[in-house]
């Protein structure tokens, strides 16, 4: 059987057109990796010094009895996140899996996990839940 030119455009058509909707369909599950400097300030005490300590352990936050679940606080937030369960049925923090860790989910406003956070505040910036995703990513190390 022969196909007309206009048979084959139709079909040259539709698959590219499926094949370019996989794309556009994947594209926005996983989140795009850091840029590499990113990588570099992705530790535990940088994210504790530039985000935990100025903008979640405050009074009435996450800085022990009466506020947040967990304390954020210098010293406590690796124990506190890592390997530990959330009200919302997934790890606060799975090392390696930023897409699997509540803590991830919300700073980047995942609102299947309530609130953004930090609460009240403007939500972080890129970078700041780029170097969460990139820490998570890299092990969650107590660094």
């Amino acid at each position: 059987m022969k196909l007309s030119f206009s048979a084959k455009a139709v079909i040259v058509s539709v698959l590219l057109s499926s094949l370019a909707g996989l794309f556009v369909a994947c594209d926005h599950q996983l989140p795009t990796p850091p840029p590499p400097a990113v990588l570099t300030r992705a530790t535990l005490s940088s994210i504790q010094t530039n985000i935990f300590t100025l903008k979640c352990s405050n009074p009435g936050c996450h800085i022990g009895p009466g506020g947040g679940p967990m304390s954020l606080k210098a010293g406590d937030s690796f124990g506190s996140l890592v390997g530990r369960n959330s009200n919302y049925g997934q790890p606060r923090v799975t090392a390696g899996n930023a897409n699997n860790s509540v803590l991830y989910q919300k700073v980047i406003g995942n609102n299947s996990f309530g609130s953004r956070m930090p609460l009240g505040l403007p939500a972080l910036s890129k970078s700041e839940t780029d170097s969460i995703l990139a820490w998570i990513n890299r092990g969650a190390l107590n660094n």
